[in-house]
């Protein structure tokens, strides 16, 4: 009898540390779930190259980084020929062979100043010293004004382009007044990511609505509740100027 009892005594025995075993593969299996599923929206995003402009990290998405790459190409190949020419005028920075060329540019025309003034009688009695003062003077005006030209027409070309955004913004407001109240933070990034591409607000938003499932849902409810309690978009909210720093900064 006393045996029939220490079998039955090590059969429990075995049974609790088999019991025991299970639960713990168990938790490691689910823990092993867990740091799978936490590593999946890694792969959902697998290009991201973090790089620091001006003391701050930024984030490119591959488009942005072929871009920037290939502008970085292009320097390159501008940029080689300089320090070749800085080194053989024994300089000692690419800047200061910039203002080195500069320096001999604006010589060069107050040379090609002071002949053209020889040729004219009026300047027949004056010193070369006096006429090096006055072409001088001659060629710092025109430069001034050259620069004063350039400066203008990138102020024509950054307004033109200001007044080309605010009217495709207030286009797109046009068609969905309700982001004058959500905002412009709540456009998905991804049709900022297709503005980048050439297309317009409204055409970016549009595509974005045509290829996600989720905003197709949440443009349909959006829909239903304006039915169900009115159009309240105009009470308040972004006005366009808002919506356009907004949009700027996507």
């Amino acid at each position: 009898m006393d045996e029939l009892n220490q079998v039955q005594t090590e059969e429990n025995v075995f049974s609790d540390e088999t019991e025991e075993n299970l639960f713990d593969e168990e938790a490691e299996d689910t823990t092993e779930t867990s740091e799978e599923t936490e590593e999946t929206p890694k792969e959902s995003n697998p290009f991201g190259l973090k790089v620091t402009y001006n003391g701050e990290e930024q984030t490119l998405n591959e488009e942005d980084a072929r871009s920037y790459a290939q502008k970085g190409m292009n320097y390159d190949k501008i940029y080689e020929p300089l320090q070749r020419l800085t080194r053989m005028h024994g300089l000692n920075s690419v800047g200061e062979l910039l203002n080195m060329l500069n320096d001999t540019e604006i010589q060069y025309q107050i040379a090609n100043e002071v002949e053209a003034m020889k040729e004219d009688p009026k300047y027949a009695d004056v010193s070369d010293e006096i006429l090096e003062e006055i072409a001088a003077a001659k060629v710092n005006e025109s430069m001034s004004d050259q620069e004063k030209k350039f400066q203008d027409q990138e102020k024509q070309a950054a307004d033109a382009e200001a007044e080309r955004i605010q009217k495709d913004v207030d286009k797109f407001l046009g068609e969905y007044p309700e982001f004058r109240e959500k905002g412009p933070e709540s456009i998905d990034p991804k049709v900022f990511d297709y503005v980048k591409q050439g297309y317009t607000l409204l055409e970016a938003y549009n595509k974005f609505l045509r290829e996600s499932p989720q905003a197709k849902a949440s443009k349909l409810n959006e829909e239903n509740k304006k039915k169900s309690l009115g159009n309240t978009t105009n009470a308040g909210g972004a006005d366009s100027d808002d919506f356009l720093k907004g949009f700027l900064n996507g």
